[in-house]
């Protein structure tokens, strides 16, 4: 068959075709009707924009909130602030005032009166002399620190353990004159962070003189 008898069959299948689709469309109900190309009048019109306040109204509905006594302020933290159980007591004012710390030095020497006071106070005594000479006769109450003996290190520790306030006074005395055993203590307690160490310079010869209360016998 020839090519030009070709294109004219499919010419007039292609107009039965859109006669017949034609017809029917006439036929068929109103809701079934096709519209045609260009026959759609509203397809580029837009409808009127809501409302923002509408718009915000429809947001806020889609998101749940919380019941009015829900979204109170909530009540302020405890306060950290307040001291905790078993830690040691501030030193009193007083005794801040008059006997302050001193970071930048491991040791400020005190006289007689002021280690009276102390004592009065129950401040910490430490007697940096050797055990034996510490249970012939102490300061009583005192604590034995013997700067030379083997456990100082060991009696320093535990001392920094029991968790007492570091900047509260301490006193360290020895045998008074020329005696450096108070000073040498006082360097091991300034390295582990006490800054408040006070040497009794007179030493407990002097404290013996005077009368005050004394003990004898070994560590507690």
């Amino acid at each position: 068959m020839a090519p030009a008898t070709k294109v004219g069959r499919v010419a007039v299948i292609l107009v039965l075709a859109a006669a017949g689709a034609a017809i029917s469309n006439l036929a068929a109900s109103t809701s079934r009707k096709l519209a045609w190309v260009g026959s759609y009048p509203r397809a580029l019109e837009v409808g009127p924009a809501a409302p923002e306040s509408a718009v915000r109204a429809d947001v806020t509905n889609a998101i749940p909130t919380a019941p009015a006594e829900a979204r109170e302020a909530p009540a302020a933290a405890p306060s950290s602030a307040s001291p905790s159980t078993g830690s040691p007591a501030a030193v009193e004012p007083d005794l801040a005032r008059s006997f302050p710390p001193h970071p930048d030095k491991a040791a400020v020497e005190i006289g007689p009166a002021d280690v009276e006071l102390l004592y009065r106070r129950k401040m910490l005594f430490l007697d940096a002399r050797r055990s034996a000479v510490y249970s012939d006769g102490h300061i009583a109450g005192a604590r034995s620190f013997p700067v030379w003996e083997s456990d100082i290190e060991a009696r320093v520790k535990g001392l920094f353990e029991e968790g007492l306030d570091q900047r509260a006074p301490v006193v360290i005395y020895c045998s008074g004159g020329n005696c450096e055993d108070s000073n040498m203590l006082a360097e091991k307690l300034y390295m582990v962070g006490f800054d408040n160490v006070l040497i009794y310079k007179e030493g407990f010869p002097d404290w013996q003189k005077r009368g005050l209360p004394v003990s004898r016998g070994a560590n507690p």
